[in-house]
């Protein structure tokens, strides 16, 4: 969502108002109960009431793995290879089986896999979390069923694990056409040399291709991760946990729990600047990325909170750098900003597309002067306090935040989503009230602080990449 009006044009506009502080505490910022049960194999499952929402039904299953979990060199890209044979379950033992109950049963049915986590969110109604009959008598499993079948009791052969390799090789190639993977391979790459978060969640070309000589470790992989202990479990619906507990427990209890291998710590400055290029074939327009290494995630915490609000300060279209590439000086045509939640540092990016023509005209010169203004930018954040207005801007930004985030919790698939990917962290069910209010009580100091312990030189890596002159 955007605001109707610029937060840095009606600025001047505050001035001749009254400004209402933000309450103290949030604490029912989230609209709906969570409740929490941790079954005696670990698993912990969190039932969201939505009656508003008839006969909807999310059910979502969180599991604690990712890029993160894959140091072994020649063997990456398994999470992402397990998120495509999950959906390839042999239900009943028969090929397809779960795919087509699933499809039977009309749900949608969808997964992602990122550098900590792989997320599996089918939604469907409520009356499919229990075997159908149709008017022919025939009898399709239930949701719950099938679930519980894939997640407890995987099963997949070598030929499905090799079909299945093909599939995320294609996957790749596809986005490798894209320049977006290139850098980020190249961005990653410097900043975590020694660490897993090193690679994409597709893995490295070299293992991707390799992939399908390695059906052991395939198994060795799934029977390590896939376990009660390493997973969460949402539902979100019309549903009550009265109703629906008892039977969660019956379908998921006897999963077994696993030792979850330890990943190698991670240290959390660069110490130095990192650089890197990438050259590109096709004629496509240049961009520049400049990161910086930011703190774990840690709810509640001053450094989180201002990481929620980077993008407005500095991104959005009203934030001076980007009126300065995009308005002023005409030298990008886009600005963004990402920065995604770990469980350890992760990077802060900043990625500026810059115009043809310019480049056309100035070569490096240009690319080396954006990267100056985007660092120039971060910088500011340092004297934020000293910009005129700045805690009737952050006081909005916050607001903003607020709202936007609220704005989310819009469907049971939505609010499972939300909760799920925060509460990972630290297992807590209030996660997201603590998320906001941390963010309520920024203040310009703070900002000013994250700036000047986190956009250095020493936790900054740039990645440009431009189109080989012929």
């Amino acid at each position: 969502m955007k605001f109707a009006r610029s937060i840095y044009s009606i600025l001047a506009l505050l001035s001749a108002m009254a400004v209402f502080p933000a309450r103290a505490a949030a604490q029912d910022f989230f609209p709906y109960p969570v409740k929490k049960t941790t079954l005696d194999n670990g698993l912990d499952i969190l039932i969201v009431e939505m009656p508003e929402f008839k006969d909807v039904l999310s059910f979502n299953m969180l599991v604690l793995v990712g890029a993160r979990n894959e140091p072994e060199a020649g063997k990456t890209g398994f999470a992402h290879l397990f998120e495509h044979i999950m959906f390839r379950h042999k239900f009943n033992g028969e090929p397809n089986g779960y795919a087509d109950a699933i499809d039977r049963l009309g749900a949608h049915n969808n997964a992602w896999t990122w550098f900590d986590v792989t997320f599996y969110h089918p939604l469907t109604f409520t009356a499919n979390l229990e075997a159908v009959t149709r008017p022919s008598g025939e009898v399709i499993p239930g949701l719950l069923e099938l679930e519980a079948a894939r997640f407890t009791a995987l099963n997949f052969d070598e030929e499905i694990f090799k079909t299945e390799t093909g599939a995320v090789m294609g996957e790749y190639r596809k986005s490798a056409a894209s320049p977006r993977l290139a850098m980020s391979e190249k961005q990653l790459a410097l900043a975590y040399p020694d660490h897993p978060y090193g690679h994409t969640t597709m893995g490295f070309y070299d293992d991707v291709i390799d992939m399908a000589n390695h059906y052991e470790h395939a198994r060795w992989f799934h029977s390590t991760y896939y376990r009660p202990n390493n997973c969460v479990l949402v539902v979100a619906g019309d549903i009550t946990q009265e109703d629906l507990l008892p039977d969660l427990v019956a379908a998921f209890g006897g999963w077994e729990p696993g030792d979850i291998p330890a990943v190698p710590d991670l240290d959390p400055t660069l110490n130095g600047e990192k650089r890197g290029e990438v050259p590109w074939e096709a004629p496509v327009p240049p961009r520049v990325s400049v990161s910086y290494l930011s703190p774990r995630f840690v709810a509640g915490s001053k450094a989180t909170a201002v990481g929620q609000v980077l993008g407005e300060l500095l991104t959005s279209e009203s934030a001076p750098l980007y009126r300065l590439l995009r308005s002023e000086k005409k030298t990008a045509s886009s600005l963004h900003l990402s920065a995604t939640e770990g469980f350890g540092p992760r990077l802060v990016e900043l990625d500026a597309q810059l115009f043809n023509d310019q480049y056309a005209d100035r070569g490096t010169v240009l690319v080396e002067e954006v990267i100056d203004d985007v660092i120039a930018g971060c910088e500011d954040l340092k004297h934020f306090s000293e910009l005129q207005g700045a805690g009737q801007l952050l006081e909005m930004v916050k607001s903003k935040y607020k709202y936007d985030l609220l704005a989310q919790l819009n469907s049971p698939a939505n609010v499972a989503l939300n909760l799920a990917y925060y509460y990972r962290f630290e297992r807590d069910p209030q996660v997201l009230d603590r998320l906001v209010r941390s963010v309520q009580e920024l203040t310009p100091g703070d900002i000013e602080a994250f700036a000047r312990d986190y956009f250095v030189a020493d936790n900054r890596v740039v990645v440009t990449l431009a189109p080989v002159q012929q």
